[in-house]
């Protein structure tokens, strides 16, 4: 090949190169990974039970967003979660048989390890996930499912439970009183003073959270969860002049 002609082909393949680089950096360059990790978060956060954002908030689980397959615009998701959490939602899976196989049917799985992985594309655009990698059959639709999974039955079995209780934070009540004193049927602040400390007597702020949270979930609240703090939150409103007594 004549000397010339070598050059001009090396000189086309680095300016194909440069600009297939270039193009891939401009697809997922840093800025593009970290917002994709904040949506990411924050999508789980919106959709997953509060014992999730509880363990985000204690700096046990922690995501990062790297670049992947280079010529798809993919990004590679990790997720690391707490070892006691899996072990404690594996321990409660195990402890109900028909459950486990009824969601295996369903094609659910709790995780088992403590580092998830998911690989999916985003549009070169917007840089959205790709519709078919939300899909419980794709790796992060699967990664979704199952800390969903893990955190719902955590969720459900430390509402009631004693081992998480956490002594409450003068944050905690001034959170509850400013939510408790928006009802319209609120004429005093002792009323709510009288409310949450009777909640105080026997739950965590979290588990309060836990409960009020089950008891928007029509499926948690048919099986039973959350009935005894339904009990309870009836009586004290109705005990500390929130509503008319019964």
């Amino acid at each position: 090949m004549p000397k010339n002609t070598a050059r001009f082909a090396h000189c086309i393949a680095a300016i194909g190169l440069l600009l297939f680089s270039q193009s891939v950096l401009a697809c997922l360059d840093a800025q593009a990974l970290n917002g994709l990790a904040d949506k990411e978060m924050q999508y789980m956060l919106q959709r997953i039970p509060p014992a999730f954002a509880d363990a985000v908030n204690d700096q046990l689980i922690q995501g990062q967003m790297t670049a992947g397959s280079a010529d798809a615009c993919q990004a590679h998701w990790q997720l690391r979660l707490p070892v006691a959490d899996i072990a404690e939602a594996q321990a409660l899976l195990q402890a109900d048989p028909a459950k486990q196989i009824m969601l295996a049917a369903q094609g659910y799985q709790m995780p088992e390890q403590a580092v998830l992985e998911a690989d999916f594309a985003v549009g070169t655009g917007s840089l959205r996930v790709k519709h078919q990698d939300t899909l419980q059959t794709a790796a992060l639709g699967k990664l979704r499912a199952s800390v969903e999974l893990m955190y719902a039955m955590l969720t459900q079995a430390r509402a009631n439970g004693q081992s998480r209780a956490q002594p409450w934070t003068g944050a905690d009540k001034q959170a509850l009183a400013a939510d408790c004193q928006q009802s319209p049927s609120v004429k005093q602040p002792a009323a709510c003073e009288c409310y949450i400390d009777g909640l105080a007597e026997k739950y965590s702020a979290r588990q309060v959270r836990y409960n009020r949270y089950l008891s928007t979930n029509p499926y948690a609240f048919a099986t039973g969860n959350g009935a005894e703090f339904k009990q309870l939150d009836n009586k004290l409103q109705a005990d500390c002049g929130l509503t008319a007594s019964r």
